[in-house]
This record gives C-alpha cells, sequence and structure tokens, in this order.
C-alpha cells in the first residue's frame, strides 16, 4: 500500500483534505489491518480539526498495539487541542514513558504549562524538548515551531534579552525571516544590517518549483521588511505588506460564501431553540466572554480583566466553538439532547482553571458568532463585546500574518465582505434581544484613550474586586503581534488610520455590496453607520 501512503500524502501537501479523507477511507476499508493508513486517516482528521474522530481512530489502534508512541503522543495533542488538559496529560504522560527520548510530548506538556500560565515548568519542559531535538541531530526547521514557543515564554517571563539571543543563536546559523520577524517585533534595533540584506536579497528570487514553495519562501521575507519599514518608510512598507498578502491570497482556497452561509446557519439553529429554556439561570457565573473580531482589542482586553486576582486569562478557549461548530453546518442537526448539554461541558472544561481562581476569561473573538447561544446555554455568563473602527480593524488584520485561522485577512475586498458579516451578525443578535444592557460593549478608542476609566467599569461589570495587579497583567501570554501592546504602557498609535488608502476604496464596495446580500434575505435592518463608526 506504499502508492496508496504516497497519495495520501500528495493530497495532505497540497492542501486536498476532502479528497484525501474520502480516499483514506477508501483505503482502510480495503486494507483494514494497514497501520499506516490508519494513522493517515487519523491525521487527516486532525488537520480537518474533527480531534474527535482523529481520537476515535487512534484509540482503535492502541486497542491492538498498546504500546504504539505515536498513536499516545498524538491522542495527547489531540485532547490538548480540544481544551481537555487531564485527559491530555494522560496521554502525553503514557507517550513519555513509551519513548522517553523523543521530543514531542514535552512540547504538549509545555503547551499545558502554557494554558496554566506555568511559564517556569513550561519553559523547563521546551528545553527538553529542544535538547532532544539537538540531540537527534533534528534538521532546524523541523522543530522550529519549538524554538518560536520557548521565545514566546521568554516574552511572557519578560526574558526579552534572553529570546534576542535565543533568535540571534539560530540565525547565525541560517537564514530564517520568520525569526528576523520576531526579532523586529521584540527588539527591531537589535536587526542587523546581514540580516536586512539577506531578507532583501530573497525578496528578489524568482526561481520556485511551486506556487507552495514560493509561498513558503517569500511571505515571511515581505511581512518582515514591511514590519521592519513600517515607521521609517511608509509606502515602501505598504509594497511589502500587499506583496506578502498578494501571495497567500494566490494559495488559499477561500470560500467568502461559506462564512455567510455560516451565519445563516446559525440563525436557522438559533430560531428553532430561542423560545425554549435550556439551561438553569445561574449556569455559566463563572465564566467572562469578552467578544469582537480579531485585532478589535479582545487581547487587551483579556489582560485587563486578568490582572485582577480573582480572574484567571484562558486566552482564546476552542471549547464553546467544539461544542457547537455543527451550527455553522447543514450536514447534520444538532439533537436537543446535545443542546441541552453544552452549557454543562463547556462549564466542566473551564472548571479545569478554577481551583486557584473565582472566575475564567474566554476571548476566542469569533464566539461572536453564538452570542445568543452563550446566553441559552450559560446565561450568567459575562460578556464584553469590542467594536472598532472598521477601516482601522481591516489595516491590523491585514499587517498580521495569520497561518490559516483567519483567512479572509489577505485581501481588502474579502476583509470588507467579512467585517459586514460581522455586522449582520451583531445585527440579529440586537433585533432578538441578545445584545442588550447586559452586555458590555465598549469601543476599543475609549477604552486605549481612557484606560483606568474602563478598568473600573470592567471590573465592576465582571462583579470583581477593584484590583489591578500590574505585574500579573505584564505576565501574561499572547503572540508577538499583540504582546507589545500588553506588557508596555497603553498608546493611541493605531488609532485613524491612514494606510493602504489606495486600497479603501476596493474595502468600503465590498462591505457595502455585502450588505445588500444581508438586507435581501430581510432578516435584520441595516443601519446607515456600523454601530456609531463611518465606512
Amino acid at each position: 500500500m506504499n502508492k496508496a501512503v504516497n497519495l495520501l500524502q500528495q493530497y495532505i501537501s497540497n492542501g486536498q483534505l476532502d479528497k484525501a479523507l474520502i480516499e483514506s477511507k477508501k483505503f482502510c476499508e480495503q486494507s483494514p489491518s494497514d497501520l499506516s493508513l490508519k494513522k493517515l486517516l487519523s491525521h487527516v482528521y486532525y488537520l480537518k480539526e474533527n480531534f474527535r474522530s482523529a481520537i476515535e481512530i487512534s484509540e482503535e489502534i492502541i486497542k491492538e498495539y498498546p504500546n504504539d508512541f505515536d498513536c499516545h503522543n498524538n491522542i495527547g495533542n489531540y485532547y490538548l487541542k480540544l481544551e481537555e488538559y487531564e485527559k491530555s496529560k494522560e496521554f502525553i504522560s503514557k507517550s513519555k514513558e513509551i519513548n522517553k527520548e523523543h521530543p514531542a510530548p514535552y512540547q504538549n506538556q509545555s503547551e499545558i504549562y502554557i494554558k496554566e500560565r506555568d511559564f517556569l515548568n513550561a519553559l523547563k519542559e521546551i528545553n527538553i524538548c529542544i535538547s532532544l531535538h539537538e540531540k537527534l541531530s533534528d534538521d532546524y526547521l523541523n522543530y522550529k515551531s519549538t524554538i518560536v514557543l520557548k521565545i514566546e515564554i521568554f516574552i511572557a517571563l519578560k526574558k526579552q534579552n534572553e529570546a534576542v539571543t535565543l533568535i540571534k543563536k539560530y540565525l547565525s546559523n541560517k537564514f530564517d525571516a520568520e525569526l528576523i520577524l520576531h526579532l523586529i517585533q521584540i527588539d527591531k534595533s537589535q536587526v542587523e544590517n546581514y540580516m536586512l540584506s539577506i531578507c532583501k536579497e530573497n525578496s528578489l528570487n524568482k526561481t520556485f518549483n511551486s506556487s507552495l514553495e514560493k509561498y513558503q519562501k517569500l511571505v515571511p521575507v515581505y511581512f518582515a521588511l514591511a514590519n521592519f519599514y513600517e515607521k521609517e518608510n511608509k509606502e515602501l512598507s505598504e509594497e511589502y505588506y500587499i506583496k506578502a498578502n498578494k501571495e497567500v491570497f494566490s494559495i488559499q482556497r477561500l470560500t467568502m460564501m461559506k462564512f455567510q452561509k455560516s451565519i445563516l446557519n446559525i440563525i436557522k439553529n438559533y430560531e428553532s431553540i430561542k423560545e425554549g429554556t435550556i439551561a438553569d439561570k445561574l449556569k455559566g457565573k463563572n465564566n467572562i466572554f469578552v467578544i469582537g473580531m480579531p485585532r478589535s482589542g479582545t487581547t487587551l482586553t483579556e489582560s485587563i480583566i486578568s490582572a485582577n486576582s480573582e480572574v484567571f486569562g484562558a486566552g482564546e478557549l476552542m471549547s464553546f466553538y467544539d461544542l457547537t461548530y455543527k451550527l455553522m453546518t447543514d450536514h447534520e442537526e444538532f439533537e436537543n439532547k446535545h443542546l441541552e448539554s453544552v452549557g454543562d461541558r463547556y462549564v466542566l472544561r473551564t472548571k479545569y482553571f478554577l481551583s486557584n481562581y473565582m472566575k475564567v476569561v474566554d476571548k476566542l473573538p469569533n464566539n461572536y458568532h453564538f452570542i445568543g447561544h452563550i446566553r441559552k446555554f450559560l446565561p450568567s455568563s459575562k460578556i464584553i463585546l469590542i467594536l472598532r473602527d472598521p477601516w482601522d480593524l481591516a489595516v491590523s488584520l491585514f499587517k498580521q500574518r495569520y497561518v490559516s485561522n483567519i483567512s479572509y485577512s489577505s485581501s481588502f475586498f474579502n476583509l470588507g465582505v467579512q467585517i459586514s458579516n460581522f455586522e449582520a451578525c451583531l445585527l440579529y443578535w440586537k433585533s432578538q434581544g441578545v445584545i442588550d444592557d447586559s452586555i458590555m460593549t465598549i469601543r476599543y478608542e475609549d477604552l486605549v484613550q481612557n484606560f483606568e476609566y474602563y478598568q473600573e467599569k470592567i471590573y465592576k461589570f465582571c462583579e470583581i474586586q477593584s484590583e489591578y495587579k500590574k505585574e500579573k497583567r505584564e505576565r501574561f501570554f499572547a503572540k508577538t503581534a499583540s504582546i507589545n501592546q500588553v506588557q508596555n504602557k497603553i498608546h493611541t498609535e493605531s488609532l485613524k488610520k491612514k494606510d493602504f488608502l489606495s486600497s479603501k476604496e476596493e474595502f468600503t464596495d465590498a462591505f457595502y455590496s455585502q450588505r445588500e446580500f444581508w438586507k435581501s434575505k430581510n432578516i435584520i435592518e441595516i443601519p446607515t453607520d456600523f454601530f456609531g463608526y463611518n465606512v
């Protein structure tokens, strides 16, 4: 079955995951005893973020091969993605017993410690992981994600100097534009001339074996140069941002229709359940949701709440999405029994963080899709909605390098469509009386300009004591793109952006065109403005 394995791997490398899933199922039926095919099927489920099915396949293998390292380690990783940390720890521990010299479980364990905000132990585990990679003489590219994770841990510990030293250590042996980008975001002054020269040299490369190779090699270079020149040469910086996103856009298989379809499916489901009582009115009393578009100030808001000793900032939890994702498709109807259990299961998962805290913050931005369902399943939870000027939001998203989770950010047209979808979603919740005085709505611009006022207002809304611990806020885990704003003094530089003005018409045309789509559905009433902002 080598031919089958090679074919499946080819589908995977080309991003043809639906095809890979169909074919891997077929091959497994034809050769049910083939271990490599079963593992590939589990991996495809993982890539499609169907972690439950990935676990089921791996557990089937373990029944026959109880000491299979790959399966134990993979299940540990799958439960990590599902945010079921106790189960994840169980399989991570077992995989270490089976093979204590393999680096993978140590990285998984490090990520759990990060989730627990235990950065010192996270650092210990990641150090073991790196040393094992080096012992195995692994190619640096095989564990670059591990290096990046260590950089992020250093930053969370406010050890910027150590982060810089680590980056330079690896750059001394190998050019890597992604590491240079991290270096720029941490401390631009540490970027040496030779690094910049190599970036420029690589940006002119026109010889690639495939569009994928072109994407992989050029995108990080363009983003690094764009970030470096952002303040010195705005025109040149914008040119590199446009080049970077053009390459991202060229390789994405993105259909914006799927986003509007998702909203329509969510609305359809909510209409079917909105009259009934699903959860106890006290359910969710320990839960705080911070909701908004990515780059709207959700991380900043979470860091303010998490600076309080009563609160644990859990970051972007996927739990509510995992429990309700079927609402976004029309492939399978939710059973009432399943719906009734959503709140219970979410509370059970987040309870993991509450041993030393009274409340836990979930700041997955895209939970705005499910505001009505959060209200149904977790009626006592607190919801804070963050709004931001739509153009400022679009520009900020366009400037960030997202690998896959924010696929619409590579074009101003798609950004216009998606921000219009965001508006439509909120307007629907407002029309249903879901967004009312029980939800705290904050404009990002007001937050950064009147930080202390909103800090107190947020604490009062969340029903926690007025206690702001600066050192707790500073020791906060976030990706490099957000961490400087969190750890440093609040600034207003990100307001009233005048960047990419030549693309603003493309953005506004797309925004208003998508509004016409929502008007045609007669679901909501479209206002003349965007929640008080001009578009």
